[in-house]
């Protein structure tokens, strides 16, 4: 049995039987950090896309136990895998072994679909660079957002004036 989220698109897949749709209108990028959807997760594999609005950064981050593979849906950037970064652009495909640190880092605006073999274990990740945040700004999607100082994604206001990071969970 898959364990599923509410929205995960196979859940909308199953229900509906057909769906289209536009990156752009299931990322909705916002300038504070990058945003990822869930698309399908299992135990043996989790598929996301990743939005990236102009000169947003993934932190530099390692899945221990999982591999990544990455196409570059449009847009451009680098995927920085140590001191050696790959430019993106639509239609490159960049994998990566597990154990190996990498972050990306978007030029004009970068959307992505990722793969990984298997779902990265609940706690594994280690976040290898040190990251920064921003302050906070009106969110274009509602509320009051700002960049995670953890992974570089984006974090809305939960209660009591905290932001909470959609990517990595973290509250701040």
């Amino acid at each position: 049995m898959i364990e599923r989220t509410v929205g995960d698109l196979d859940e909308v897949l199953n229900n509906l039987g057909v769906f289209r749709c536009s990156p752009d209108d299931l990322l909705a990028t916002c300038p504070s950090g990058f945003r990822r959807v869930p698309i399908t997760q299992g135990a043996g594999y989790y598929i996301s896309l990743q939005g990236f609005g102009p000169n947003q950064v993934a932190f530099a981050h390692t899945h221990p136990d999982s591999e990544e593979w990455v196409v570059v849906l449009r847009g451009s950037g680098q995927a920085l895998f140590g001191g050696n970064p790959v430019p993106l652009s639509a239609g490159v495909v960049v994998g990566r072994g597990a154990a190996h640190p990498h972050g990306f880092l978007s030029g004009d605006s970068l959307h992505m679909l990722s793969i990984q073999l298997p779902r990265p274990s609940e706690g594994s990740t280690t976040w290898d660079q040190a990251g920064d945040t921003t302050e906070p700004i009106g969110c274009s999607f509602g509320g009051t957002c700002r960049r995670c100082p953890r992974c570089g994604g984006h974090s809305k206001r939960i209660a009591g004036g905290s932001f909470s990071c959609e990517n990595c969970k973290l509250d701040f």
